[in-house]
């Protein structure tokens, strides 16, 4: 008879659990990495744009032109600052997925450690009852030979 374990349509559950979990840690992470970018596009072209300021002051005389960089820098510090917020949400959503995910491996492994258990306890009895019959097969030929001897 073989092995069947009984609680396998848990285990298969947890299983798929896992996966799942596995799954929206790995979409959480692509967005973090996605807004890791985000910012550091923004930090380049922040850094762009104050070098621009700087050559324009050293060059344009216009006021409106150099209040135009200013606010030019400004809006793109404003969407830095929006994208670090951003990629924090993204960082925290990881951190949880994260969370998840070991909750999920850690319930798929107690059940795994019990399956393991029965699978024990079954190759112990299969092993016990194998013993058994070979002593009853020896003790009837020692049985058989002992009559066929008198």
């Amino acid at each position: 008879m073989p092995f069947k374990f009984r609680a396998q349509a848990a285990l298969d559950l947890r299983t798929r659990e896992l996966q799942d979990a596995q799954r929206q840690l790995a979409r959480a992470e692509g967005d973090r990495d996605g807004a890791r970018l985000r910012v550091a596009e923004a930090n380049a072209a922040l850094d762009e744009a104050r070098a621009r300021a700087g050559a324009a002051q050293r060059t344009v005389t216009d006021c409106t032109a150099l209040q135009w960089y200013q606010f030019w820098i400004l809006r793109l510090s404003h969407e830095r600052t929006a994208h670090d917020a951003t990629l924090a949400a993204r960082e925290e959503a990881v951190r949880r997925a994260a969370a998840a995910c070991m909750r999920a491996q850690q319930r798929r492994e107690a059940l795994d450690r019990f399956r393991e258990k029965a699978r024990r306890g079954y190759e112990a009895a299969e092993a016990a009852a194998e013993r058994k019959l070979i002593d009853e097969l020896a003790t009837r030929r020692y049985a058989a030979t002992r009559q066929s001897a008198l």
